[in-house]
């Protein structure tokens, strides 16, 4: 997967394709797609959601350059997949999903990797973050939204980064990075391409 489809992609972070290589992705996905689970095929978790092809994600964690001090919030983690590579990146990662199911089974992934710098919290409206350990310097959504609500620049630090997916209905998206300048952000395009949405985002 690394020489095949996240080299080619121009990913050169050191640090980040060893996380990637060290964290074996089958623990993440349900059995029935472990035929699969190195290959660039979607891979559903629950309701129509599936994990950011590796790849793809691996493209965005490059431009997110994450930081061994850092405080990080990733919203809609899923199974803790990204969560478990970002705790090799980052210093301490809250992941929040809104499925008790699948935070629970993100808990227990990252529980028997012994992965202590990160949890999964039961969270019902995702588009509301996390306030309880705000303020973060940097948020990661995973899956595309068709805006970044107030609720969650106001969690980031001053000069705090958002880093998500952009598009309405029919548009493919914009990987963008958002920094917070005051109460508000100033967002950067940075490349086009087309994940899930996160319904709770797109009101």
């Amino acid at each position: 997967m690394v020489k095949s489809q996240i080299l080619p992609n121009n990913v050169k972070n050191r640090s980040l394709i060893d996380a990637i290589t060290n964290t074996k992705k089958e623990l993440f996905i349900p059995k029935e797609y472990y035929d699969i689970a190195y290959s660039d095929s979607d891979i559903c978790i629950s309701n129509q959601r599936n994990l950011i092809r590796t790849f793809i994600m691996a493209k965005m964690f490059e431009y997110c350059n994450f930081q061994k001090d850092e405080s990080v919030l990733v919203i809609g983690c899923l199974t803790g997949y990204s969560v478990a590579i970002l705790s090799n990146l980052a210093g301490y990662i809250f992941g929040i999903e809104n499925d008790k199911e699948i935070v629970d089974l993100a808990t227990k992934n990252l529980n028997n990797l012994n992965i202590l710098n990160c949890s999964v919290i039961y969270k019902k409206e995702l588009s509301s973050g996390l306030t309880k350990n705000a303020p973060y310097d940097k948020i990661f959504i995973e899956g595309a939204v068709k805006n970044i609500p107030n609720s969650l620049i106001k969690q980031l630090k001053d000069s705090g980064e958002i880093f998500t997916v952009v598009r309405n209905e029919e548009y493919v998206g914009d990987f963008v990075r958002a920094v917070k300048i005051d109460t508000k952000i100033s967002i950067e395009k940075i490349f086009n391409t087309n994940v899930d949405h996160i319904k709770n985002f797109m009101i």
